[in-house]
């Protein structure tokens, strides 16, 4: 199937509420006539049904990730600034912003894809797989909603292939959205057409349960509790969602545990592993294909600048490095630090994974925040001979480093110590540590961003585990939450939690109680006693890091205020995250140009927390 996408076969005008529709044309601009009898042939609509597929790729590879990880407390801004300042500080946030409306309108553009699937499906189309193919369009569909109700709430529900200018839409609510979701995907769980497992990038049945643990989960918040508008004082009003969302998430998890550690389920030799449910994929040698633009920027996500001046270094866009709370998260022994970021960075940065590390010029390394005593770092550069030019650096607040200068005439090497708040650090040149889990080894270096063939995870194993801890634990049933989440830490060889209250959470005074000097970690601070649910949320942090899912869960789960008054330096107060209204800004704004071009939604129908710009002259 990944082979199979057709970037340029199928090109589609349309998205709902803001433009016309059009019938596909093919490369070859067959008239509509040539069109429909193609695309009813089994060639035809084996084409077709890539191109809900392939629209993913406009949402997690382009500006709308910016959506799921920006205004979050785990990523910050780095050396280039924000990618989207009113995203991640909520100040100056409104319908006018381009982020949003391109995120609408790739989740609309996806939907009428689907929709001409399944309209052909229903049609008659030729071919063995169309059943399967129906499915998966029904399951891709709900997707897209998902991702819609996650950002906006209640948003337009279309339920057909549209062939001409529509530009009348009523917005349903959320709760409406959530049952035609679930009605979708229950259509594709009768129907039983999906194989239980795909590994080749299409719809399998351990998807669909996992997605609609998603939906019950995010029902279940959303109708199933109650809060104050900065989200405290969460009450249990109805665990009856919650306990379908458990249900599912033990349907996808199917009895598995996990098959790989946590690095080798990520390493791009093994992109399409047991462990992994559903991602986008991408393929290298197709022929014609330009593999310095073609790729995705996963990768280049979260970090800093590394120096171009060396051509083998990893390019990244400086930004979204880790911040100072997700830095403290990792516990001794976890794998899932050397896992998650590139402790050793070598001057060619791609050979840390293809030739022994020995052979290879080190020119950083990243201490953990506690776990290694300041008397290591110390000793570092003389620890070994290929360690003697390497600029060493505490992941810490503060950081503690060592900077390296050789004199040019006389080869004379200096070390020199220094000390700087963390939040200095990640907006400097190579001061901050780097996201590795979606490297691509063999991606070509180019000063683009698209080089990267490692699939883009949407759903796998261990995210199902987490879900169902989430999910048992808000239907009440907490021995079976924590031995759900336990298992994700077994894999990661972080110690087994006796009960959430055992669990520590260690974190940065600012001082210099906020690194290990030489006593062992029982001197950092931490917190213990904390909520289950903040519990989870720490190892979602953990376990996902990257991958896009932050603001989703923080707004879900009712923290989103909360944590990022307390762990995001863009937000201050809770009065940030609040509009001329008066109220919190719990969804991102309806885009401008839905309410100006959809007849059925007007500015009354605005979230709160938003003004509607004005369309006086317009």
């Amino acid at each position: 199937m990944r082979n199979k996408i057709l970037m340029s076969a199928l090109v589609m005008a349309g998205c709902i509420g803001l433009t016309g529709c059009s019938d596909f044309l093919d490369a070859e601009n067959k008239s509509n006539v040539e069109s429909e009898k193609y695309f009813m042939s089994e060639e035809g609509f084996e084409n077709l049904s890539t191109t809900p597929y392939f629209k993913l790729r406009a949402i997690y590879d382009g500006d709308p990730v910016n959506l799921f990880i920006s205004g979050t407390d785990l990523y910050e801004k780095g050396r280039s600034n924000y990618a989207d300042a009113a995203l991640a500080t909520y100040k100056n946030l409104n319908a006018e912003n381009k982020t949003l409306l391109n995120f609408y309108k790739a989740c609309y553009d996806g939907i009428q894809q689907c929709n001409t699937v399944i309209d052909y499906a229903n049609k008659g189309a030729a071919g063995s797989n169309v059943q399967k193919r129906l499915n998966e369009a029904k399951f891709l569909k709900a997707l897209y909603y998902y991702l819609l109700t996650q950002q906006f709430g209640g948003v337009p529900v279309s339920d057909s292939y549209i062939t001409s200018v529509m530009t009348s839409f009523p917005r349903k609510s959320q709760t409406e959205v959530y049952g035609y979701i679930i009605n979708l995907l229950k259509s594709v769980e009768t129907a039983n057409a999906l194989p239980e497992e795909d590994h080749t990038g299409r719809v399998s049945m351990r998807a669909v349960y996992n997605l609609m643990a998603k939906v019950y989960l995010a029902w279940g918040w959303d109708t199933g509790t109650t809060a104050n508008d900065d989200g405290s004082n969460l009450a249990v009003t109805d665990r009856t969602y919650f306990g379908l969302a458990a249900q599912y998430a033990d349907k996808a998890i199917a009895g598995k545990t996990p098959s790989l550690s946590f690095s080798d389920m990520w390493d791009v030799k093994n992109d399409n592993n047991d462990d992994i449910l559903f991602a986008i994929q991408y393929t290298r040698g197709i022929s014609g294909q330009d593999e310095t633009t073609t790729g995705n920027k996963q990768m280049a996500h979260f970090g800093n600048y590394y120096n171009d001046d060396l051509p083998e270094t990893k390019y990244t866009d400086s930004q979204f490095p880790a911040s100072e709370k997700l830095i403290y998260l990792f516990e001794p022994g976890d794998e899932r630090f050397d896992g998650t970021f590139m402790v050793s960075q070598l001057r060619s940065y791609m050979s840390w994974y293809t030739e022994p590390v020995t052979d290879k010029t080190e020119i950083l390394y990243y201490f953990p925040a506690w776990y290694t005593d300041l008397s290591t770092l110390d000793k570092y550069n003389t620890s070994a001979e290929g360690h003697k030019t390497t600029n060493v650096y505490s992941t810490s607040d503060p950081c503690i480093y060592i900077k390296v200068s050789i004199n040019k005439r006389t080869g004379k090497i200096t070390y020199t110590k220094s000390e700087q708040r963390y939040s200095v650090s990640r907006t400097q040149t190579s001061q901050t540590i780097c996201v590795r889990k979606f490297d691509d080894y063999e991606s070509k270096r180019n000063t683009t961003k698209g080089v990267s063939f490692h699939n883009i995870v949407l759903a796998h194993l261990t995210e199902s585990y987490l879900m169902a801890a989430e999910a048992y634990y808000m239907a009440g049933d907490e021995p079976l939450s924590l031995q759900r989440l336990n298992v994700v830490r077994e894999r990661a060889k972080a110690e087994k939690l006796t009960s959430y209250a055992s669990y520590k959470r260690h974190y940065s005074d600012g001082t210099a109680n906020s690194y290990n000097n030489g006593s062992g970690i029982g001197n950092v601070p931490f917190e213990t006693n904390l909520d289950p649910i903040d519990v989870i949320l720490d190892e979602r942090a953990r376990e996902l890091c990257g991958e896009y899912y932050r603001w989703m869960d923080l707004r879900r789960t009712k923290r989103l205020v909360s944590y990022n008054v307390k762990h995001n330096s863009g937000v201050t107060s809770a009065d940030d995250m609040k509009g001329p209204d008066g109220r919190i800004r719990w969804f991102r704004p309806l885009p401008q140009d839905v309410i100006n071009l959809n007849g059925a939604i007007s500015e009354k129908d605005q979230n709160p927390g938003y003004v509607a710009a004005s369309t006086d002259g317009e």
